[in-house]
């Protein structure tokens, strides 16, 4: 069962983050491409101090590939456009095979979009994930910066037409998810794990149904 942290209101928009919230990435092919990347850019050979240097630059970062090569002076795009230029099935797999379907009954009930560092087109469609269920479908080269910057939180807001305290944004990670989405008011889901930081906790992506039992 979903957890709250703060006595609930009606949603009546949900945005999802992509990359380890609906999509789990593979873990050597993904760090393969990561640590690559970051050699091509700082002109370093792939080492154990770089992949270090690259982990370091990770944590300070918040867990957020987009954010580090931003912060070296690429376009918050760039990254998307590397992960794009690998076949979608060799980096991710989706978190549970019911996913498509869950979808389509939280549909039954709000609105769905997706918030995510990564131009999702490709990768939706390799998933068996139609695209056009979303209302919304906002990428890091939307935004002047990508998360955990507030430019995409407050974007949210603005496409979804509604105040910020009705929709709620579900991610993976407390620092790149929770915390920005809960500074511009949206409500926050953290999936796979509970915090107390989260106003929702959801175990599985079942869960996120139980949401509307209550309303």
């Amino acid at each position: 069962m979903p957890t709250e942290s703060i006595s609930p209101s009606p949603i009546k928009h949900i945005w999802f983050d992509f990359s380890e919230t609906i999509a789990f990435l593979k873990k050597e092919r993904h760090d393969r491409l990561r640590y690559e990347t970051y050699a091509q850019v700082v002109g370093s050979p792939v080492s154990e101090e770089l992949i270090q240097k690259y982990e370091n630059l990770y944590e300070k970062q918040s867990h957020s590939n987009s954010a580090i090569f931003n912060s070296l002076g690429k376009s918050s795009n760039f990254w998307s456009e590397c992960v794009n230029s690998v076949e979608p099935s060799e980096l991710y797999v989706l978190t549970s095979p019911s996913i498509p379907d869950t979808l389509k009954k939280i549909m039954e009930f709000v609105p769905i979009s997706l918030f995510s560092n990564i131009n999702l087109e490709k990768v939706l469609v390799s998933l068996g994930i139609n695209q056009g269920w979303f209302t919304h479908i906002l990428s890091a080269g939307m935004v002047k910066q990508p998360k955990p910057a507030l430019d995409g939180f407050y974007k949210m807001v603005e496409l979804s037409g509604i105040p910020a305290y009705e929709i709620l944004y579900i991610g993976d990670h407390i620092g790149k998810d929770v915390r920005p989405a809960k500074q511009v008011g949206i409500k926050a889901g953290l999936m796979w794990k509970k915090s107390d930081e989260a106003d929702y906790s959801f175990q599985s992506f079942e869960e996120i149904l139980d949401l509307f039992k209550k309303q």
